[in-house]
């Protein structure tokens, strides 16, 4: 049997998202980065939230080269007026 060449994964562009404003919570790890990621690649004008502040802080290094480069705010989303801070500046 012959081998399948293995294609590269493409993803669909959003025009539509490019200069929008997105608020994205638990944004530093896991799923919360992906979608920083995802929407950051699409031209969004990301801001994300997190207690983790390493992973934070080097998502938004890593990502520096996006059309936006997102912006990440320590917050915990556990204390009400921390976020309303966060919110209003």
């Amino acid at each position: 049997m012959a081998e399948q060449a293995v294609q590269p994964l493409v993803y669909a562009t959003y025009p539509d998202l490019r200069d929008k404003r997105v608020v994205i919570t638990g944004g530093g790890t896991g799923i919360g980065s992906e979608l920083v990621t995802a929407f950051a690649g699409q031209g969004a004008r990301v801001w994300f939230l997190d207690i983790a502040d390493g992973p934070g802080q080097a998502l938004a290094a890593a990502l520096h080269g996006a059309p936006h480069a997102p912006r990440f705010l320590h917050c915990d989303l556990t204390d009400l007026d921390a976020l309303a801070a966060t919110f209003a500046a």
